[in-house]
């Protein structure tokens, strides 16, 4: 399971465009308040193992195997006045918020043939998306992606 992390991770640093333009700004946690923002974090939040086949036999490698779906939930978090510039336009606030949030799902969406020939990961769904109210305490706008990303979890 820690590897799919950073698999996700990975990808995602790799094919979402960063508002910072360099360094790292997509993490396994929910951030500290005093964490650089904008910021996305990766939660994993349940997933279940569910027989694959009769005997749970994975027949082309001849070991054992269960259906693993493990769920996520995708943090974009945006301080009230954070600012980005792509492609020449200027992204304030939600706006910013939504656009980041449209280039995760589009790059979960455009990646799943790389994932499921680089990783073995069958099948990245996209559950919902959910913008939470702003925080005004920490001036955070935040939106939720919940994803359940399937993959045949293997022992011998």
């Amino acid at each position: 399971m820690v590897e799919l992390n950073s698999i996700l991770i990975d990808y995602l640093r790799k094919n979402v465009p960063n508002p910072h333009g360099t360094g790292n700004w997509i993490y396994v946690d929910y951030p500290r308040l005093d964490a650089t923002f904008p910021r996305i974090s990766l939660t994993q939040t349940g997933g279940e193992l569910r027989p694959v086949a009769i005997g749970e036999k994975i027949v082309s490698n001849n070991k054992y195997g269960k259906l693993a779906s493990i769920l996520f939930d995708i943090d974009i978090w945006v301080k009230i006045n954070d600012r980005a510039i792509f492609d020449k336009v200027t992204y304030v606030g939600t706006k910013l918020r939504d656009f980041l949030a449209s280039k995760v799902i589009e790059a979960l969406e455009k990646g799943k043939e790389t994932l499921k020939s680089n990783y073995g990961i069958l099948d990245i769904e996209i559950l919902g998306t959910y913008s939470q109210p702003l925080d005004e305490e920490n001036q955070l706008h935040r939106k939720t992606i919940s994803i359940r990303v399937s993959f045949i979890w293997e022992r011998s």
